[in-house]
């Protein structure tokens, strides 16, 4: 969902998609509400958190979402 309170108009939104086990971390621009995550490995857990960013930069990312990839 977008912000309740946004500080202007949501250009956008980033999400970060972490690698528990490594700590690696992907950083993508999305556009919309939705974006389908490609190439994760299986069996794997990752830690996802949203934020939305406007003209006057990026808002608060919201809380650690934990979730783990199936077989196929």
């Amino acid at each position: 969902d977008p912000p309740s309170y946004a500080n202007g108009p949501v250009q956008g939104y980033r999400l970060f998609c972490t690698e528990t086990a490594t700590g690696r971390e992907q950083n993508v621009e999305v556009d919309g509400l939705s974006y389908r995550l490609e190439g994760l490995k299986k069996f794997t857990e990752y830690n996802l958190r949203f934020l939305a960013y406007n003209r006057y930069g990026p808002g608060v990312s919201t809380e650690d979402v934990m979730v783990t990839t199936l077989s196929d």
